[in-house]
């Protein structure tokens, strides 16, 4: 069995962070927005720089499910982690 390889994260900042897991976590961007305490476009806004950062990184992630599988290689989120609830 080989050993799982180690996959350096982007740099991403406190508002990023929060962002990408609050989405990743079942929340529509409206609802991350909110709960991150940020408008809708700049929610948005982080979430590209999120995803510039991750291919910055040789470790391109466009959609929900690459980036949601990025977050779990980076120690963000747990695949069993349950899901919030939808709200927004």
């Amino acid at each position: 069995m080989s050993e799982p390889s180690y996959h350096p994260g982007p740099r991403l900042s406190q508002q990023e962070t929060a962002v990408l897991v609050a989405y990743l976590s079942g929340l529509t961007m409206v609802a991350a927005a909110r709960r991150v305490g940020v408008g809708l476009g700049t929610a948005k806004q982080y979430l590209e720089r999120v995803k510039r950062k991750y291919a910055a990184a040789g470790r391109p992630a466009q959609t929900k499910l690459e980036l949601a599988r990025r977050a779990v290689e980076d120690g963000l989120l747990s695949w069993t982690e349950q899901p919030s609830r939808r709200a927004g």
